[in-house]
């Protein structure tokens, strides 16, 4: 939501707890009671679709967060890794274990995490001395792993939302047009009581 609209939502809930004082005058003047229902049901969907962007935004930190682990963890495992590579002059195997944090962070996703999963298969599948001689600890290894799989959930997680915030986005115009005729409805009856000659009000 911009500002305007933000403005508009603040201002429609700023209105009912302005007519809190007055509920019986609203109850006894049909017109201001349909018009303040009105205003509260289109104010409450326009705070839920906007938490819904909200809900989307912090679905995208989480991914980003998620990707940024997985492209450090997975790093730090290969560097060692390749460094073994290398000292046995195997440029083969160090193809196969090289994975950059660059690589890892701005590629593409789903083979990002293929590739971190194969990583982890092939230090797996070396001579344990190995492992404990370059620290390729399990520790190290299951890093990457877990990883790999938070981000897929954060991926998920995110694509879920982005549908639910595309749908939010569709249908917030026509609410935010309601929340305003609304408004503007209850402004005429609201000044209107002003000059009624009924004691009543």
């Amino acid at each position: 939501m911009n500002a305007e609209e933000t403005a508009t939502l603040r201002s429609a809930k700023q209105v009912g707890l302005d007519l809190q004082p007055f509920q019986d005058l609203i109850d006894g003047f049909a017109p201001l009671q349909e018009a303040n229902q009105a205003r509260a049901e289109y104010a409450a969907a326009i705070a839920a679709k906007a938490g819904q962007q909200e809900g989307n935004t912090l679905a995208a930190t989480s991914k980003e967060a998620a990707r940024e682990h997985l492209a450090r963890t997975a790093a730090t495992l290969s560097q060692r890794a390749v460094a073994y590579a290398l000292a046995q002059g195997d440029l083969p195997l160090k193809q196969r274990l090289s994975l950059t944090y660059a690589d890892l962070r701005y590629g593409e996703a789903a083979e990002d995490v293929r590739h971190v999963r194969e990583l982890v298969a092939a230090v797996s599948a070396l001579p344990a001395a190995v492992r404990t001689r370059y620290r390729l600890t399990p520790e190290l290894l299951q890093a990457p792993a877990d990883a790999a799989t938070a981000f897929e959930q954060a991926d998920a997680d995110h694509a879920t939302n982005q549908g639910s915030t595309r749908l939010a986005s569709l249908e917030l115009p026509a609410l935010l047009a309601g929340l305003r005729r609304q408004l503007a409805i209850m402004q005429r009856l609201t000044a209107s009581l002003a000059t009624d000659p009924d004691p009543r009000y």
